[in-house]
C-alpha cells in the first residue's frame, strides 16, 4: 500500500494523541462530546445491528456505537492510517463485539450489503475522493441501511467567512482537509434520501443518507 500524504499525516496524529484531542476540541467548537453522541444518536442503531465505522482513527467512537447494538451486535472500524489502526486495536482490546480493519474508504474491504449503518466523523472532508468513498458506504449497506456524517466546512455565511481563508490553509495543511467539498450535496447526490443539520454557525454538520429498502 503506497504511503499517501493523508497517511503520513494520520500516522503522526497517531503518536500525538493529547494533541490529537486538543485539534478535534478545537474543531468541535467545544462540543466534541455532544456531536459525537448526537451524530451517533442519529444512525439509529438497534441491538443486533452490524456498524461500519469508516476511517475509524483510534477508535473514539467504538463506545458509542457499540452500546446501541448489544451483545449480539458489530463494530467494524477501518482506518487507512496503520499507526491509527494500531491505537483503535488497542481501544478495542477485550471487546469481541469490535474489530478494526486497515483498508481505503474509497475501496472497503467488506462485501455488499454487509452492514445495517455506517458512520464517519471528521473524515470524508478530508479524504482524496469523498464521493467515491461515499459510494462505497452506499454498496456496503444494506436495503434501508443508513450512513451518518459528522464533518465540518468553512464558515458558510457572515463574520466568519473572514476567517475562512487562514482556517482552511492551515487545516488542509495539519489534517488534508479539503474545504472546497461539499459532502451534503454528495450525500444527496449518492444516497436515495439524505439531510442534514448545520451547527457552530455552520462551520459543522451532520448529514444522513439512507439507502432505499
Amino acid at each position: 500500500m503506497t504511503v499517501s500524504r493523508g497517511q503520513r499525516v494520520y500516522d503522526w496524529w497517531a503518536d500525538h494523541q493529547r494533541l490529537f484531542r486538543l485539534l478535534s476540541e478545537a474543531a468541535f467548537g467545544g462540543r466534541h462530546d455532544e456531536l459525537r453522541s448526537r451524530s451517533v444518536g442519529a444512525l439509529r442503531l438497534n441491538a443486533g445491528e452490524r456498524v461500519l465505522d469508516v476511517a475509524c482513527g483510534p477508535g473514539v467512537n467504538f463506545d458509542r456505537l457499540a452500546y446501541p447494538v448489544g451483545p449480539e451486535g458489530r463494530v467494524v472500524g477501518v482506518d487507512y492510517s496503520a499507526a491509527m489502526v494500531r491505537r483503535g486495536r488497542r481501544r478495542a482490546r477485550g471487546d469481541d463485539r469490535v474489530s478494526v480493519l486497515r483498508g481505503d474508504a474509497e475501496r472497503l474491504p467488506v462485501s455488499d450489503g454487509a452492514f445495517d449503518a455506517a458512520y464517519s466523523s471528521l473524515s470524508v472532508s478530508a479524504m482524496a475522493d469523498p464521493e467515491r468513498a461515499l459510494r462505497e458506504a452506499y454498496r456496503v449497506l444494506r436495503p434501508g441501511g443508513r450512513v451518518v456524517v459528522l464533518d465540518a466546512q468553512p464558515y458558510q455565511s457572515g463574520p466568519g467567512r473572514l476567517v475562512n481563508p487562514l482556517v482552511n490553509r492551515v487545516s488542509a495543511w495539519a489534517t488534508n482537509w479539503r474545504p472546497d467539498v461539499n459532502v451534503p450535496a454528495l450525500l444527496d447526490e449518492v444516497f436515495d434520501e439524505s439531510d442534514a443539520e448545520t451547527f457552530n454557525a455552520g462551520t459543522l454538520f451532520i448529514g444522513v443518507g439512507r439507502k432505499r429498502a
